[in-house]
């Protein structure tokens, strides 16, 4: 195989800070697929790293990097140097993300092109190593809402051909979800999830949740409230207003997921 290639690898986690260090580190990995280092009793968070490695894989073996490789730098020297810190005081995930980047860049071969952070459901904290002057976040927000699709100079049976059952003369629903990727400054420079969240639950989620978006609003007076046009809609409320938020660099794009198997996303 001769085309680059991109390998990714997760690892998941607790950084237990009750306990010792040493004690941590010391304990039975008896199920490194949940996470290790382990809760074990403690009501504490996991942590999801996914490390991305990107190049051509050796001709010979097939591999681009031996996943055990990737698992021992992240338990060897990204989550002692995690824990090290912890233990000194609060850690942005800004300051966390970039610490495992370092980390595994000293002790990674070849080097992670990109870096995943999970700290919670729905938000995941990106690094790419060939732009290290941002970071992204995508965070998730869901609404509810109704909708049609029909074209207004076709009848019934014309849009029924069209749209199928897609155009139900008295609408039908979605739960739908947003998916709100946001380029920010990757050192700790005041960027805040809450002005984040309070942007888009005003401007997007507000607006949609529990309307009829043919009939209670006006965002789609002039164009059919299609997945594609509502994500396109969502890229127009929100790329002014997030780029004037302190940290924030700019939108990079709005997915919305229709159903879970039906998604559309739109570049800003």
């Amino acid at each position: 195989m001769t085309r680059s290639a991109t390998l990714a690898r997760t690892v998941r986690f607790t950084l237990p800070c009750s306990r010792p260090s040493a004690e941590t580190l010391s304990s039975a990995r008896t199920n490194t697929h949940s996470g290790w280092p382990s809760a074990l009793t403690e009501a504490t968070a996991t942590w999801t790293v996914k490390v991305e490695v990107t190049g051509n894989p050796d001709p010979r073996t097939g591999y681009l990097v031996g996943i055990d490789r990737i698992d021992a730098a992240v338990r060897k020297h990204a989550i002692p140097d995690l824990l090290e810190r912890a233990q000194r005081g609060p850690q942005t995930v800004q300051m966390a993300l970039t610490a495992i980047a370092k980390k595994l860049e000293q002790h990674l071969v070849p080097p992670p092109s990109a870096i995943d952070l999970d700290t919670e459901a729905m938000t995941s904290w990106r690094l790419e190593l060939s732009e290290m002057s941002q970071m992204i976040i995508r965070r998730r927000y869901e609404f509810s809402a109704a909708h049609r699709l029909a074209l207004p100079d076709l009848s019934d049976a014309e849009n029924a051909e069209l749209y199928g059952k897609c155009s139900n003369p008295h609408g039908h629903g979605h739960n739908y979800e947003v998916e709100v990727d946001v380029a920010i400054e990757p050192a700790d420079g005041g960027f805040s999830v809450p002005q984040l969240d309070e942007t888009v639950n005003r401007l997007v989620i507000d607006r949609f949740d529990h309307q009829h978006l043919n009939l209670d609003i006006d965002d789609f007076a002039d164009r059919i409230p299609s997945v594609e046009n509502i994500a396109d809609r969502c890229v127009e409320l929100l790329e002014t207003p997030l780029q004037g938020l302190e940290g924030v660099q700019h939108l990079r794009s709005v997915t919305v997921w229709e159903t879970p198997r039906t998604s559309c996303t739109v570049t800003a």
